[in-house]
């Protein structure tokens, strides 16, 4: 993983190379640029994962540099390194999806837990590309003449592949290129059940096979079947299941 730091002070740009915990979050090379024009011909070169720029810069400043790195086709995660507490950057690495904005002088502490947060995300989002794709060429095997399945059956098993991920069905009729209210209608004649229900059960299943599993928490649990909130998961596995994720643990674990 390649990372690079933007800024026209030598010493600031040294100063995050120490700071920072690179190794750790397996970032490998660290490259450095004095202004945006610099920044531009190494990040289209190179496409590090993670930016770090400063706002006030000569030649292209920071600002330029966000609005180009948003209308490229850049997957990297952009962290503001700004010595000004302006209202005005602040906007404009809001508007141009700035991961992050840290204030200088650098807190260690601040920089390692930002620069963790963002390679995680880059990691997530890029395992879910990669599981996208497989999906891509697994779709292209089904078309072969002994194995053609129809939209519904592919959409059934887009869910059971990325049921950890927020799905909706705007979502699917995106990727599938198909009507919404054709999905609904077609997959519920297909399935006896509505997509979110189906969604549901799917991750319910997933959930009972994982509280199996004493050491692992309600909340992780939660998050690795598609719920963001531990309380709203407790409360839809009671609705499928009559009792609490608790109860259902203790239930599972004293017939052992």
């Amino acid at each position: 993983m390649k990372a690079i730091i933007i800024d026209d002070e030598k010493h600031v740009r040294e100063g995050l190379i120490l700071l920072g915990e690179w190794e750790k979050h397996g970032i490998e090379t660290i490259l450095e640029a004095e202004d945006g024009n610099d920044a531009i011909k190494l990040i289209s070169e190179h496409r590090p994962s993670i930016i770090f720029t400063d706002m006030r810069m000569p030649k292209r400043d920071g600002i330029s540099l966000l609005k180009w790195i948003h209308q490229s086709d850049l997957l990297s995660k952009t962290i503001v390194v700004s010595g000004y507490d302006d209202f005005d950057y602040m906007r404009n690495a809001i508007a141009y999806k700035s991961f992050d904005y840290i204030l200088k002088p650098i807190d260690p502490e601040i920089l390692n837990e930002t620069l963790e947060r963002a390679v995680k995300e880059w990691n997530d989002e890029q395992l879910s590309r990669e599981t996208i794709q497989n999906v891509d060429s697994l779709k292209i095997d089904d078309f072969t003449p002994n194995e053609e399945k129809n939209n519904m059956q592919k959409i059934e098993e887009y869910l059971r592949i990325h049921f950890q991920e927020d799905i909706n069905l705007q979502d699917i009729a995106d990727r599938f290129f198909l009507n919404r209210d054709y999905i609904s209608r077609k997959f519920k004649q297909e399935f006896n059940e509505t997509i979110t229900d189906y969604l549901t059960k799917i991750r319910i299943e997933n959930a009972k096979e994982l509280l199996g599993n004493p050491t692992k928490k309600i909340y992780e649990i939660a998050y690795q079947v598609g719920y963001q909130n531990e309380k709203y998961f407790s409360k839809v596995f009671k609705k499928q299941t009559r009792v609490t994720p608790n109860e259902y643990r203790n239930a599972i674990l004293s017939n052992k």
